[in-house]
């Protein structure tokens, strides 16, 4: 649960080695270049960040078409595609070295804009083509040219079509000739009816023949616009032929853009933290403690005119947050995180939230089958993710835990899917009328006062954490009366919450808890007011007296971990009851003997606790985070920090591996493929 100490590098060097320089701290990645304060005399360095901005778009567009493109053809042709899905391994060597493959990719991302534009242009042919076809498709068995129906000095001809066209239509036009086949019609009139047929004509969507100016038969168009149409299409499936043959280049264009990605990062990020004079350049970084010897080794190799060396951070200086945790504990940083991430200056909390977010999971779950679907799909995911560090096989992980505390507390309520499967009971039966407690006369349900006192025993480690936190930064005082009289305060509200309950019988408890509750929060009155003066010291007093209710207020926030754990067993076991054991003595739908029924409750009983499953991890994902961030939190943590991210560590489409690990990982990686 530590935080990485940090240390600052100070680098000068000659202008012409910044890159150099900038590529054996990215190679580290332990180096995260700090912004240094304007300067008269020196500015910023230089960089063409349009160029960059360009390049790297047009090679991410041409990545994303190119990608969409293959999957859709394969999948339509029913062809073989392995994909290169982003989050494979590079190492650090491949990665520099993918600039010097410039040519090459930027080659491959033009042949995929022609590409593109080509596959563009046929299909507006292609378009245009279809819709000629679809209006000479009612001429297609006509033998004489379209040029024949122009008309004469006398006589108006219209050639065209009408759905369900008959000839009785035309009978009150005077002085007419029609002609019909299928929807074709030909109408010949004399020119003084001309406008009185054009207006009956357009009353019943008369279309006029858009070929009349056109010197060829009907059936002899309609052959030239289907070969035309062939031809079109034989193109066109060339030329997906070929775009489909540049996928090979897919795992070059993604480092490819990674790496100007990369480029784009210095030329922006790191040139606007940077000064520069005419002939230098001058740069600050953190870097964790302990990485000293490998970025002084990593600079020498790229340099040996730069001056660097390391030296302590200002007292006003916040350095970023690399939290230091083993492989079990890191899952839960991005619980942390999405509240904030710890300052580089507190203690990390995420081994202690990590520890109660597991318990008050298990605790809302509370069911054996329940957590081990939990430890089945959490392990799977985890299993898939394992090589890569994200969200996704965190969050599987923490599931993964939370199914391990799910089972732990469904023996203790002796719950299988809502059936009772063990010939004992550990806690209190949750659905059963004897479940209450008594504390003053008041029937109480026993596990609410179960889950208030797992809430007192978070804050209680709460205050603890803040006295470490102040006995860290040698304010041992604060830390004694800050943390350990208010986690003494808990301590007694705990053991007077269990001395109460009539049916321990323990009422030396409640003595004790009351007299240890009194005693602290009269130190803590007498206390709070110490670093003011005159008034300040009694309204400072007052404020921690009248902090008693809104710790009551927070220990009766922990009551929702008995709700959401209640709703799910009540769901839980109407669902069993139904579908297995029958209710009221009778007998389950499985156990009926009536094969519909058997297959009704098999459905139910899979349906039904799956959601019931699903909603009772959304609940509690959602509660039992409010409940750190909030009750836990509120008693020491500040946050406002910002996580460590070391030059040239932000990539889309790779990992680089830099340690010996990694590059055992990464051979294995190569090896499966």
């Amino acid at each position: 649960m530590a935080i990485a100490v940090m240390r600052k590098l100070r680098v000068a060097a000659i202008s012409y080695e910044e890159n150099a320089i900038l590529d054996a701290l990215s190679k580290t990645g332990a180096a995260e270049i700090k912004r240094l304060p304007e300067e008269e005399g020196v500015c910023r360095p230089a960089a063409d960040v349009e160029a960059v901005f360009l390049r790297h778009e047009e090679a991410e567009n041409a990545l994303a078409e190119l990608s969409a493109f293959s999957e859709r053809y394969a999948k339509e042709q029913k062809r073989e595609y392995k994909s290169v899905k982003d989050g494979f391994f590079v190492s650090f060597e491949e990665f520099i070295s993918a600039d010097q493959k410039r040519e090459e990719a930027e080659a491959l991302v033009e042949k995929i804009k022609e590409a593109t534009e080509t596959r563009a242009r046929l299909g507006a042919e292609l378009a245009v083509l279809d819709k000629r076809l679809s209006s000479a498709e009612p001429y297609r068995n006509l033998e004489i040219p379209f040029s024949s129906f122009a008309g004469t000095p006398r006589v108006k001809y219209f050639f065209g079509t009408v759905e369900n066209a008959s000839e009785d239509m035309f009978d009150h036009i005077g002085e007419s000739c029609v002609k019909i086949s299928g929807k074709v019609i030909l109408v010949a009139v004399m020119k003084n009816v001309e406008k009185e047929t054009e207006e009956f004509l357009r009353g019943i969507e008369f279309t006029l023949c858009p070929f009349l100016n056109e010197d060829v038969s009907g059936k002899e168009l309609y052959t030239r616009l289907l070969e035309e149409k062939k031809r079109l299409l034989e193109h066109a499936a060339c030329a997906d032929e070929e775009e489909f043959a540049l996928a090979d280049g897919l795992r070059l264009l993604k480092v490819y853009c990674d790496r100007v990605g990369y480029e784009l990062e210095k030329a922006t990020e790191v040139s606007e933290r940077m000064l520069a004079t005419e002939r230098t350049v001058l740069l600050e970084a953190y870097a964790p403690k302990g990485s000293e010897e490998e970025i002084a080794a990593a600079l020498a190799e790229a340099t040996d005119s730069a001056y660097f060396d390391f030296v302590e951070p200002d007292e006003n200086e916040m350095p970023p947050t690399l939290m230091q945790n083993n492989e079990v504990v890191k899952n839960f940083e991005a619980v942390t995180n999405l509240y904030s991430p710890p300052n580089a200056k507190e203690l990390d909390p995420t081994l202690i939230m990590g520890l109660f977010y597991s318990v008050f999971l298990g605790f809302i779950m509370g069911d054996i089958g329940y957590g081990l679907f939990m430890i089945l799909g959490g392990g799977i995911l985890w299993w898939k993710n394992r090589v890569r560090d994200n969200g996704l096989k965190r969050l599987s992980a923490v599931f993964t835990i939370g199914g391990i505390f799910a089972v732990f507390w469904g023996i203790l309520f002796n719950s299988f899917f809502g059936i009772e499967i063990l010939p004992v009971r550990v806690m209190p039966p949750l659905l059963e009328g004897d479940t209450n407690w008594t504390i003053l006369g008041i029937g109480i349900p026993a596990l609410l006062i179960v889950a208030l006192e797992i809430g007192v025993l978070q804050l209680f480690a709460g205050y603890i954490c803040r006295a470490v936190q102040a006995w860290r930064r040698g304010k041992v005082w604060d830390g004694i009366l800050d943390g350990v009289v208010w986690a003494l305060f808990s301590v007694g509200v705990g053991l007077a919450i269990a001395g109460l309950v009539e049916e321990a019988d323990m009422k030396i408890l409640s003595l004790v808890g009351g007299i240890t509750a009194g005693a602290t929060l009269l130190i803590a009155i007498l206390t709070a007011g110490r670093k003011e003066k005159l008034l300040g010291k009694f309204t400072k007093g007052f404020g921690a007296a009248y902090g008693v209710i809104n710790y009551a207020s927070d220990i009766l926030s922990y009551a929702r971990l008995y709700g959401l754990m209640l709703s799910g067993a009540v769901i839980a076991e109407i669902i069993s009851d139904y579908a297995l054991m029958g209710r009221d003595g009778g007998v389950g739908m499985m156990m009926s003997g009536n094969a519909g029924l058997v297959i009704l409750g098999a459905v139910l009983m899979i349906v039904g606790h799956v959601l019931n499953l699903a909603l009772s991890l959304l609940g509690a994902y959602i509660h039992d985070a409010r409940l750190q961030y909030v009750e836990f939190y509120g008693r020491f943590y500040e946050g406002e920090g910002e996580l460590f991210s070391p030059l040239g560590s932000k990539h889309d489409h790779v990992f680089i591996v830099r340690s010996q690990t990694g590059k055992d990982t990464l051979a294995k990686s190569k090896a499966a493929e």
